[in-house]
């Protein structure tokens, strides 16, 4: 028997500053190609990409758009591009990509599960590992150098 529930995928469970870089990097191309289309997508990649960078993660958010067109189980929510809250739908495809990307296939094919359909799986956590190993290149990009780093040439006594 199923209940009945008032939670939604917009339900906020979390903010954009607790999550690491590589979901909010995902959660902004989402909110923009939910609002904006493809370009808007586009956009938030090339702010962190570069440009051969943002293309390559683009083509496979192209390929994860049209496997969910095709399967979702349900309609995905999103919060307004610059909204602090992650909500819960986000949170979690967010959470799917990243343990896709970094090779916890299982993990990530329970998790595709949820989305959509079974004929659907394989592939959506396929170009989810592709688009996640995208976005974590462009994070170890954003690494800085340690806070004990010194400039060349300084002398220590």
């Amino acid at each position: 028997m199923k209940h009945a529930r008032d939670l939604s995928g917009d339900v906020p469970v979390a903010t954009m500053e607790t999550l690491p870089r590589m979901s909010t990097l995902l959660i902004s191309a989402l909110r923009g190609w939910n609002r904006g289309g493809a370009g808007a997508a586009l956009d938030a990649l090339r702010a962190c990409m570069t440009e051969a960078q943002a293309a390559a993660a683009m083509a496979a958010m192209c390929d994860l758009a049209g496997i969910l067109g095709a399967a979702r189980r349900r309609p995905f929510a999103c919060h307004a591009p610059l909204c602090p809250c992650v909500g819960a739908d986000e949170a979690a495809f967010a959470r799917f990509v990243q343990e896709a990307a970094l090779g916890e296939r299982e993990d990530a094919l329970l998790l595709a599960s949820l989305v959509v359909e079974a004929r659907a799986i394989a592939a959506l956590t396929e170009a989810a590992q592709r688009l996640g190993l995208h976005l974590h290149r462009a994070t170890l990009r954003d690494v800085h150098a340690p806070a004990g780093a010194r400039p060349v040439g300084t002398t220590i006594h």
